[in-house]
């Protein structure tokens, strides 16, 4: 009988990995803990269910490989220098302090030069898998806190291909010295610009030829084909596989084919990157981890302490975020990343890391992990307290200094795209207002546009003084930080009672308490954008304009009701369908060559032949003819009133149209009648 090990290990692995992932899901955390639980349980340390070790290994590197190559292909200049100010200042200042924080501790301690920076490198580096999760699942990717995690998980992910250069270095066994490092970096930096120059020459071309074969098979075997032959290629440099395989997604994320690359690729990446979590936990030796479980915990508590304050000062020093704002970053930023494993298991291969220091390395980096996804959820709150308790500091930092001097004026808080566009209502119908956001580049874009805009934290009520909070006849919210914009509700409505608040949301579970708190508009996207799509629906089915708007205005009014009073009863509901179906009126207007022009109403006989729709009045050249008779002849340019159920209104539009004039909507009606 035919027995394939690593078939027998990869069921195992997949069996165990698939249960204790799901679980996890269900209790919010993220699927990278499973994995690195499931290699705990299978590992040779645990209960050595898997034998075939280094073959998973191998297939983990091929993980890596992928992740990375996609990392190249996601990374678009484009896009950072959006954010620039984040990923540049935000991001190297992050490094530099960590790496530099861990150096000094280390050397004090009398851990050698090359130990110490490769462990700054491990500390200095975050999750971005875990982090961008959480951030996409509360829709706070493009929020304030959102750019800045975002900004320093992407210079991170690049300066992890320098990071591994250097560790190489370090692992040399030859004395390692800044002329040997530099060195190796020019001799890298030359093999890696030879790479990239032959990618971005030959690749390009390669695609265009695979692409108009029209062979999805030979376009994903290309994919696989670049990314793997390029990571082979730099590794005969002297360089990592995963360094080779983000220069190859780099070479051609600027192609038209980068996109379809992505979705091609993500499955094989996610399939093989599992298996590099899952690696890692086979590392961790738990014995070893029970032995040492207080000085574990004390090193992660250790790491999550001094990198969260790194994060902090840098962002409030040099960013002038606020503290709030800052807090939060620091938190979910605080724990150590995918990446470091890398690291680490360099270091260990290349004899700078001793077995103890390896396995109390790695159980720290896998708890800084596990401890994330409990610690995002109450960032917001530890940082509200925290601005609380420093309120009086914050706004120097947070606000400007001027005082605005408008009265009945309009405050807009966060300038996106629903900013924008109220701002340019209101400057245009001439309303005072002024913009509010903590995204320095879009209050200059503010200012660049004719708005008077500040840049503060709204959160707090002494920079909503300075916007004249209390002479101000409405504020609206249009940011995506929940926190901010339910401290901004509240102090809103405590610093001026007679204010009118709107307040858009993402979700519509937080409505209710957002009415609780004093908002008298709360607009949540979700049921918008379903409102939205009822009407297009509609509009596409040539349903009358205004039955669709008063389908609207019945919904909106019903279910914003509903939404502040979820426990609505079913004889509730059944009142909102019989609304629906209650009489409503129209208007029509009888163009040059419509079937109505010329015959009278006796003709046209709308009352029988809708079974009830009748026309109330007829409007020519403004002036209205009320309950008009049988024999009132209808002439183009006839505004005819009807009054009916939607369904006979729906038939009357039917009959006015009945004949067309010459075109595509005659041709088409005409085509709908046969």
């Amino acid at each position: 009988m035919e027995s394939i090990p690593l078939l027998r290990d990869m069921i195992i692995l997949l069996g165990i990995s698939l249960p204790i992932s799901i679980f996890l899901a269900r209790i919010g955390l993220p699927t990278i803990v499973g994995f690195l639980v499931t290699g705990v349980i299978i590992g040779p340390h645990g209960f050595a269910l898997v034998k075939e070790t280094s073959t998973v290994e191998m297939l983990a590197q091929i993980g890596i490989v992928l992740l990375l190559f996609t990392i190249g292909l996601e990374f678009s200049v484009r896009s950072m220098l959006k954010i620039k100010k984040e990923v540049i200042l935000g991001g190297a200042l992050q490094v530099a302090f960590t790496v530099f924080s861990v150096l000094l501790f280390l050397r004090w301690a009398g851990t050698s030069v090359p130990q110490a920076i490769v462990l700054g490198f491990i500390v200095s580096l975050s999750s971005s898998a875990i982090v961008l999760k959480f951030l996409t699942d509360r829709g706070e990717v493009n929020s304030s806190h959102g750019n800045l995690s975002v900004g320093i998980l992407l210079f991170q992910d690049i300066s992890v291909v320098l990071m591994v250069m250097v560790t190489q270095a370090f692992g040399e066994g030859s004395a390692v010295t800044g002329i040997s490092i530099a060195n190796k970096l020019v001799m890298a930096i030359a093999a890696i610009s030879l790479i990239v120059l032959a990618v971005g020459y030959f690749v390009p071309k390669l695609f265009h030829e695979v692409v108009r074969l029209r062979n999805r098979e030979v376009f994903i075997l290309t994919i696989v084909f670049v990314c793997l032959g390029t990571a082979w290629a730099t590794s005969l440099s002297g360089l990592s596989l995963a360094l080779g395989a983000f220069i190859a997604g780099l070479a051609i994320s600027e192609s038209e084919y980068s996109n379809q690359i992505v979705a091609e690729i993500l499955p094989f990446r996610d399939t093989f990157s599992s298996l590099f979590f899952i690696s890692i936990g086979m590392l961790l030796e738990f014995r070893y981890l029970a032995a040492h479980l207080p000085q574990v915990f004390l090193f992660a508590a250790s790491i999550l302490f001094v990198k969260a304050l790194v994060l902090i000062a840098v962002a409030v020093i040099f960013l002038r975020y606020p503290l709030r704002l800052s807090i939060i970053v620091g938190l979910n930023l605080a724990q150590i990343g995918e990446f470091s494993f890398i690291l680490i298991k360099m270091g260990q291969g290349s004899g700078l890391f001793s077995y103890d220091l390896y396995q109390t390395v790695l159980a720290v980096s896998i708890l800084t992990m596990a401890a994330a996804p409990f610690i995002f959820p109450w960032s917001g709150s530890a940082a509200s307290f925290a601005g609380r308790y420093f309120s009086e500091r914050v706004p120097a930092a947070g606000a400007e200094a001027v005082k605005t001097h408008l009265s009945h004026h309009v405050i807009i808080v966060g300038y996106g795209l629903n900013g924008q566009n109220l701002a340019r209502v209101l400057k245009e119908t001439g309303i005072g207002h002024l913009v509010m956001d903590m995204n320095s580049d879009r209050v200059k874009r503010a200012k660049k546009d004719g708005h008077p805009a500040y840049f503060g934290d709204s959160s707090y009520p002494a920079v909503l003084k300075k916007m004249g909070i209390e002479k101000a006849k409405m504020i609206v919210l249009g940011i995506t930080d929940a926190v901010a914009t339910r401290r901004t509700v509240k102090s809103a409505r405590e610093l001026n009672p007679a204010i009118t608040i709107i307040v858009r949301t993402h979700y519509i579970e937080e409505v209710e308490e957002l009415y609780k708190l004093g908002a008298d508009e709360v607009i949540p996207e979700e049921f918008e954008t379903s409102v939205e799509i009822f009407a297009r629906v509609l509009k596409d089915y040539r349903i009358p304009g205004n039955i669709i708007q008063n389908q609207i205005d019945l919904v909106r009014g019903e279910g914003y009701a509903m939404f502040r009073n979820p426990s609505l009863s079913g004889e509730r509901l059944a009142r909102l369908t019989s609304i629906l179906e209650t009489s409503v009126m129209d208007t029509y207007l009888v163009e040059k060559g419509c079937g109505a022009e010329g015959k009278t109403l006796e003709e046209l006989d709308i009352r029988r032949r809708t079974g009830g729709a009748a026309v109330l009045a007829v409007i020519r050249k403004s002036k209205a003819h009320t309950n008009p008779g049988g024999d009132f002849r209808i002439d183009a340019g006839d505004m005819l009133v009807i009054l009916g159920s939607h369904a006979e209104l729906n038939g009357a539009m039917k009959i006015l149209r009945e004949s067309l004039p010459e075109g595509p909507e005659g041709q088409e009606e005409v085509k709908e009648k046969e």
